[in-house]
């Protein structure tokens, strides 16, 4: 998707620069922020990890930045430092014993390119070299990051559109990926020959895979690296468009949109996989829909495009893109009890959960606006902006 998106910008900037007397009409996104695509909190060390994708015309198309916040106070950031990326960045992962952030990257100019890269960040404040940070060659479309299973390699799951989940070994320091086949048979005698994926949840040895052109896929971790194995498990076949997902350690949370007899709707899938047990020796996927075996629990009808979803220990929340709000659903009622605005496209979404365990406040990247808004959850209701 994002080297379509390169190519439009591509094409406008070529009839923009025809009015331009001399460079560049693009200005740098230097500290600013700039399509927050993902966020990390560290409560700990009152630190907020901000993605700054910019897909935007407004900026430099080539141009994003990684950047860390001090959240002594979470209801009014103050950068810390800012570093030049390249765009197209995707989610974060923190490892706060190494202090380093790995963030996947699907910049790329050439349609035709199969690798992408993973961002590796040097976090520690006391370091020569904060903030620098190595690449590691990854997957095209390498995105979506979830850690850790194996808990003992300390093993990060990245989401790709080759037909492929990749590993690398946190633990070990090797960071060359290993990869987990997608592309599988089906047992009804059908085939998946495109397994574009672009979120992952992880619940025990499994992952599950939101998958571009609809449906999910069920992974056994365990199956990695073993010869001939079909990893691949499950496929809930008739999920329409997913898009963000999660796990409260028990239930699988999908967002998502589609058709519903002739209705069209916006959604989140509560579902109970407690019957997609592992599969070892299987020779092909089984297929199933969210009717089978008691799988749907719920459906929560939410807003305009939905895009990312974020669990707390009470509450679900969502981004509605087109609607510039965020939907709120009460986990034990599965309904939606807030609908709150905040800025131009909300996207990320991040937690602020107290060192006494207690949910406080969510980070909501909006990606127009260039901000983000601050909820209380408390009173369910933005509090503050930055910047």
């Amino acid at each position: 998707m994002q080297r379509l998106l390169i190519a439009l910008v591509i094409v406008l900037a070529a009839a923009l620069c025809g009015c331009a007397q001399s460079g560049s009409i693009f200005t740098d996104p230097g500290d600013n922020v700039a399509t927050p695509s993902a966020m990390e909190v560290d409560v700990a060390n009152n630190r907020l990890y901000l993605v700054n994708s910019n897909a935007k015309v407004l900026y430099d198309w080539t141009k994003g930045s990684f950047q860390v916040l001090d959240i002594t106070n979470p209801l009014a950031p103050v950068l810390i430092k800012s570093v030049e990326t390249p765009s197209f960045s995707g989610q974060i992962f923190l490892d706060p014993v190494r202090k380093q952030t790995f963030v996947p990257n699907r910049f790329s100019a050439n349609a035709n390119d199969t690798v992408d890269e993973l961002l590796v960040f040097n976090v520690d404040e006391t370091s020569a070299n904060f903030m620098s940070f190595t690449l590691q060659t990854m997957g095209r479309d390498a995105y979506a990051i979830e850690c850790c299973y194996p808990v003992a390699n300390e093993r990060a799951w990245v989401t790709t559109s080759l037909g492929e989940l990749q590993y690398v070994d946190i633990a070990s320091g090797n960071l060359t990926p290993g990869n987990v086949t997608l592309t599988t048979t089906l047992n009804s005698g059908g085939t998946i020959s495109h397994a574009e994926v672009n979120h992952i949840a992880i619940l025990n040895n499994q992952a599950f895979l939101s998958r571009e052109y609809g449906g999910i896929m069920v992974v056994n971790l365990d199956d990695a690296g073993l010869a001939g194995a079909v990893a691949v498990d499950y496929f809930i076949g008739d999920v329409q468009n997913p898009r963000g997902i999660a796990t409260d350690g028990r239930y699988i949370y999908v967002v998502g949109e589609g058709d519903d007899s002739g209705d069209w709707i916006r959604f989140v899938l509560v579902l109970d996989p407690s019957s997609l047990t592992p599969l070892t020796n299987n020779t092909n996927t089984i297929q199933v829909d969210t009717q089978d075996n008691n799988l749907l629990v719920a459906v929560v009808q939410v807003g305009q495009n939905p895009q990312e979803i974020l669990l707390t220990s009470q509450y679900a929340f969502v981004t509605n893109q087109d609607d510039d709000t965020v939907s709120v659903i009460d986990l034990v009622a599965r309904t939606v009890v807030a609908t709150i605005p905040v800025g131009l496209q909300p996207f990320s979404l991040a937690l602020y959960r107290a060192l006494d365990g207690v949910d406080k406040y969510v980070y909501v990247g909006n990606v127009e606006s260039n901000t983000i808004s601050v909820i209380d959850i408390a009173s369910l209701s933005v509090v503050a902006t930055y910047p």
